[in-house]
């Protein structure tokens, strides 16, 4: 079947691969619905629960095989949630968008800024042209984006270390749900993006937690607005008080010496900054559920930090750097579950498809995660196989990237992986790491979905170890 783009307005578009209706309507409610009921922002944990009985990842995938295996594997035409939209289901297809230029396949998608016109509109994700270069240098001057280790890092390494190993006590050997470890991640966002004041800021962790709720609801009801800006604006007022008194050890301290212009808006990135912190949370808590069920990268994992602590330092920059294979762990933990499970880009002229032609306004859709589970590709698709990251192998499957590539990539990446390395790392001095309530192991694929609403993570320290 296929399905003609052609309008008044585009008379140069051809026909185009098209899904069915009964394909769209089980792409519409069982691939794109469960992951808007998730919630993208902040997980909704009732219907998260209601979702994960469908096992829609799953079928998910099976979908996508499906519509490769019928319509080719060009880009095929579905109805989103908001309208027509290209799933590019080809590596080299996604590799062409991720990498091309923002100025051709832009960010600012239809779904994408209805959440973020609740949480903020001002955020650089959903901005384009000269506000786009403007919020960008920004943000890649404060957060450096392309430098491995942050100008803070060694004191993020040690606020990391920090949160990690108060999780550690004798309540650790029962068993840590990811909300215990969740509200140390936060904590230790707060504090190296806000400073230390910043650490036990409850209020400015339910405004965040209330506006990121409104946010993942505004395509359901973009009717009510009014409650996301008295949040917003509570919330850049508080955040607007931690800028004005800026920590220098914090990212904050960094806005003065970063470019900026009218159009920059530093408390509107800080905002996105500290909703990231979901991804890094989800991210440590993958990583350790793995390295706990996998005893050949936990013993691989752990004496590389040993290692590195006696050589280069405990919780230092030169010590994380020091870290490849643990870096390699969250970054494969962040594979098998993408933190953006669907990555989105709206074209702003002609694109060519092999024989056909899109028209500007295209939206695209590339699902990360079914190239990143894609077995026709990838030989270690269901395996943790932190390895792929050290050969290269990984980087080179471009549309697989957990976070990200080309000029849209996360600014963020670097430091992102920083913090949750470092968090991880505390988990691995010492100690040996258990986990319960998951069904995971080297001698089984691993699971498309990862239910955390039982899991566990046991930790319990080695008599003779002794912290530095």
């Amino acid at each position: 079947m296929t399905l003609s783009l052609e309008t008044p307005r585009h008379p140069l578009a051809t026909a185009l691969p098209a899904a069915s209706r009964g394909e769209n309507l089980r792409f519409r409610l069982g691939y794109l619905l469960p992951q808007y009921l998730r919630a993208a922002l902040r997980t909704r944990p009732y219907a998260a629960r209601l979702v994960d009985r469908l096992d829609p990842d799953r079928r998910g995938l099976e979908l996508m095989r499906e519509l490769r295996a019928r319509h080719g594997s060009g880009p095929v035409l579905v109805r989103g949630l908001l309208g027509p939209a290209l799933l590019v289901l080809d590596a080299q297809d996604a590799r062409k968008v991720l990498d091309g230029p923002v100025a051709l396949y832009a960010v600012d998608t239809r779904e994408k800024t209805a959440g973020y016109a609740a949480l903020q509109p001002a955020a650089l994700a959903v901005s384009h042209g000269r506000q786009r270069t403007a919020r960008r240098a920004f943000t890649d001057a404060v957060l450096e984006a392309g430098v491995p280790v942050h100008r803070l890092g060694g004191h993020f390494l040690r606020v990391a270390g920090e949160e990690a190993r108060a999780l550690l006590g004798p309540r650790a050997e029962q068993g840590l749900t990811p909300d215990v470890i969740g509200e140390r991640v936060e904590r230790m966002g707060r504090r190296c993006f806000l400073g230390e004041a910043g650490a036990d800021d409850g209020e400015l962790a339910r405004l965040l937690g209330a506006l990121l709720a409104e946010a993942d609801r505004a395509l359901g009801r973009p009717w009510r607005p009014a409650r996301a800006r008295r949040l917003r604006r509570s919330l850049m007022r508080r955040q607007a008080r931690y800028v004005c008194e800026a920590d220098p050890r914090s990212l904050t301290g960094l806005f003065r010496l970063a470019p900026k212009g009218p159009e920059t808006s530093p408390e509107a990135q800080l905002t996105s900054w500290l909703a990231a912190l979901g991804i890094v949370h989800t991210t440590v808590v993958q990583a350790l559920a793995l390295l706990a069920t996998h005893p050949a990268q936990h013993r691989l994992a752990a004496e590389e930090v040993a290692t590195a602590d006696r050589c280069q330092g405990m919780r230092t920059a030169a010590g994380y750097e020091a870290m490849p294979y643990v870096r390699a762990c969250v970054l494969e933990a962040a594979r098998l579950w993408p933190p953006v499970p669907v990555q989105a880009r709206r074209t702003t002229a002609e694109t060519s498809w092999r024989s056909a032609v899109a028209p500007a306004g295209t939206e695209l859709l590339v699902p990360t995660a079914f190239h990143a589970r894609d077995e026709e590709r990838l030989d270690h698709a269901h395996r943790f196989a932190p390895d792929a990251w050290l050969d290269g192998s990984a980087v080179r499957h471009r549309a697989a990237h957990p976070f990200g590539v080309g000029e849209a990539r996360c600014s963020g990446s670097e430091l992102a992986l920083l913090l949750a390395t470092g968090f991880v790392a505390e988990f691995l001095r010492g100690g040996e790491l258990a986990a319960a309530g998951v069904r995971m192991g080297p001698r089984r694929p691993l699971p498309v979905s990862f239910d955390a609403r039982r899991l566990r993570i046991g930790y319990r320290a080695y008599r003779t170890h002794r912290d530095g």
